[in-house]
């Protein structure tokens, strides 16, 4: 029956859609509402001056990124724009090749790569690169699930990996399929109107 609803709100028009699908993530972080501020915001371009996540867990990551971090994002745009300026080292993958030209000529300090919608190709790009190698990694794009999973190893003891939408992308179990990852999520509005979740895992630091 899950499933069904699930597909008919699918169905729904957009404008109706998003109407539906804010209420019920606004029904399960009612908290979020006090960000709703951020829904005046926007400047949608890949030049945006901040990620199109909500502003709990861009403050967040802030908190937690330094100068010089190496960053591994699945979907580019006002995320890569924004790490880069905060001198992260950033290889982004994304699919679309005309915003990935929008993208490398506001941030040609980036490693833009456009990889075409296929899932192996796609969530196997990172495997040319060591295990623990990179400070951050974020899930932003497309076949986020089996992103999580090849990203995690990619991952430096201590550091992210940083899902979004994960209220509409995984589900709970899924959520804790990391086991040994401290977890914490920020429900809120993003600049594109919808209410959304971003969970953070954090790798546990290896034994002195």
């Amino acid at each position: 029956m899950t499933s069904l609803s699930s597909l008919m709100i699918r169905w729904l028009p957009q404008p109706l859609l998003q109407w539906v699908v804010n209420t019920r993530t606004l029904l399960r972080h009612p908290k979020a509402i006090t960000t709703v501020g951020a829904m005046f915001r926007r400047d949608m371009g890949a030049d945006a001056e901040t990620p199109w996540w909500n502003d709990g867990a861009i403050r967040y990551l802030e908190n937690h990124l330094r100068a010089g971090d190496r960053v591994f994002e699945w979907g580019s745009g006002a995320s890569t724009v924004w790490l880069a300026s905060r001198a992260a080292e950033v290889t982004s993958v994304e699919h679309d090749l005309d915003w990935v030209s929008k993208v490398q000529g506001r941030c040609p300090a980036a490693d833009v790569r456009a990889i075409p919608d296929d899932a192996h190709l796609y969530t196997s790009a990172i495997e040319g690169f060591e295990d623990n190698s990179f400070d951050v990694v974020i899930v932003d794009g497309l076949h986020r699930v089996n992103c999580l999973h090849r990203g995690a190893s990619k991952v430096k003891p201590g550091g992210l990996l940083v899902v979004d939408d994960t209220d509409q992308r995984l589900n709970r179990p899924l959520k804790k399929s990391l086991p040994g990852w401290k977890t914490v999520s920020f429900a809120g509005f993003k600049s594109t109107g919808d209410v959304r979740e971003t969970t953070f895992f954090q790798r546990a630091e290896q034994p002195a």
